[in-house]
């Protein structure tokens, strides 16, 4: 749902740690991301990995 609303140019990979630890491991809370994204070309998943984050963070300054 979320990369039909917004697409892989406005998301971010974030986890809330160490919440997350309360429903599993952060391995395990990657791991769901991760299996979410491998239907995608590997340039979406590094935008969604960080590319989009530092692309957000690096144009606020």
């Amino acid at each position: 749902m979320a990369f039909a609303a917004f697409g892989v140019d406005r998301l971010m990979f974030g986890s809330d740690w160490p919440v997350c630890l309360l429903a599993g491991t952060y391995g395990q809370v990657f791991g769901l991301v991760r299996d979410n994204l491998t239907s995608l070309p590997d340039a979406a998943k590094k935008k969604i990995l960080g590319g989009n984050a530092a692309r957000f963070y690096l144009h606020r300054r």
